[in-house]
């Protein structure tokens, strides 16, 4: 039994040095645990410029708009995420097409339009440092396709495939709102033509392409807040695995130990029994009778069972109150803090309880009015090591 006991310890030991060996650089990562989580609206304002050859000469300055974006999107983990996005007002083009028949002057040009496009979004921040729900600042990158829709003059509705890309700044007040500052650019063919000068249609400016340079500020909420769950995997999956190795360990040996202390006190009893006198005898009762007498029977994590090695703890127990007819005994139960609700422990220890008391009285004859149990769940710890509290303790009464 001591060699067991002394292999189980070493096992024990060289388990835990394992979990300390693998352990110091857990693969950890954050992802939105439901598909409802993470998902936000954005509203923004501010202002943005056709770039166009002709806009630069007569002044970029002078043909600032204007504009209104909303956005819908969720972010899959604290690093990428992906967003739909409407944005639009209108644009002015200042054109010398035509400017030698119109005295020297630039014609303007105007219309409006809408912007939808999907981005693609990519968090710069949590890249560059480590992911934390404290953070308050964030640098995101964002890019994609979209369509513009625009009318130039009297002519029908233009569809447009652009191109975008920005970078945005968002300070998070708290895991429900942010305020954002975004800078974005959009590409596509150009907008403005005209029948006016040529009588054939052509381009109102110098360029084939066009663009849209645009600066807002706004705000973002994101429903129910913002809610990233630990992931751990690799290294710490098998932590996890060692962990577990090392409870069952852990529990072997106090099942052990617990066997050697019930064959030890079942040898005492039955010398004294031998040598002693009925005065002698009586002296033991007192002395084994305290309150504070106890015996074990452990117990697996979220098992109920006694296992048949621990039998002969119940058979000594049993012995001893058949030798000793005034000793009452009570069995009471226990679950260990760390694992389960408070609901689940409570119950898994009146189960336990129950089943030794029922084992002392149907297989090893005690007399039922000379037993009590009870289940206290994990309001009571024993001890401090939290897999020992797994267990049922047998203890004298008065």
């Amino acid at each position: 039994m001591k060699i067991k006991t002394l292999l189980l310890s070493a096992l024990v030991a060289g388990a835990s040095y394992s979990v300390s060996a693998q352990t110091t650089e857990p693969d950890v990562k954050y992802l939105s645990p439901k598909f409802k989580d993470n998902i936000f609206i954005s509203i923004g304002v501010g202002m943005q410029g056709y770039m166009n050859t002709d806009n630069f000469d007569y002044g970029f300055g002078k043909v600032l708009q204007p504009l209104v974006n909303l956005s819908v999107g969720k972010w899959m983990d604290p690093y990428w995420g992906l967003r739909g996005q409407i944005s639009g007002w209108q644009s002015k083009l200042y054109t010398d097409v035509n400017r030698l028949n119109n005295n020297n002057k630039f014609e303007k040009f105007q219309h409006k339009y809408i912007n939808l496009n999907l981005d693609f979004m990519l968090n710069l921040t949590n890249l560059w440092r480590a992911y934390s729900p404290d953070n308050k600042w964030d640098m995101t990158l964002f890019l994609g396709p979209g369509l513009s829709f625009g009318k130039f003059h009297n002519k029908q509705m233009d569809v447009l495939i652009n191109g975008s890309i920005g970078l945005g700044g968002k300070y998070n007040i708290n895991k429900y709102w942010a305020i954002d500052l975004e800078a974005r650019t959009h590409l596509m063919s150009t907008f403005f033509y005209t029948n006016k000068y040529s009588g054939q249609e052509e381009i109102a400016g110098r360029s084939y392409q066009d663009g849209l340079l645009s600066l807002s500020i706004g705000a973002t909420y994101t429903f129910g807040g913002k809610n990233f769950a630990r992931y751990e995997s690799g290294a710490q999956e098998m932590r996890q695995q060692l962990n577990a190795q090392i409870n069952n360990l852990e529990a072997e040996l106090q099942q052990t130990q617990s066997q050697l202390e019930a064959a030890r006190i079942a040898e005492q009893i039955a010398k004294k029994e031998v040598a002693a006198v009925e005065a002698e005898k009586m002296q033991v009762v007192a002395k084994t009778a305290r309150k504070d007498f106890a015996q074990y029977v452990g117990f697996t994590i979220n098992k109920t069972d006694v296992k048949t090695e621990q039998m002969v703890i119940l058979q000594a127990i049993a012995n001893y109150m058949a030798e000793n007819p005034d000793v009452k005994m009570k069995v009471v139960g226990y679950a260990d803090k760390q694992t389960g609700s408070k609901y689940f422990n409570q119950k898994i220890s009146e189960r336990r309880a129950k089943n030794v008391y029922n084992l002392l009285i149907k297989k090893f004859g005690v007399p039922e009015n000379r037993l009590s149990y009870v289940g206290l769940g994990d309001q009571d710890q024993p001890f401090k090591v939290n897999q020992y509290n797994r267990l049922v303790m047998i203890l004298g009464e008065k």
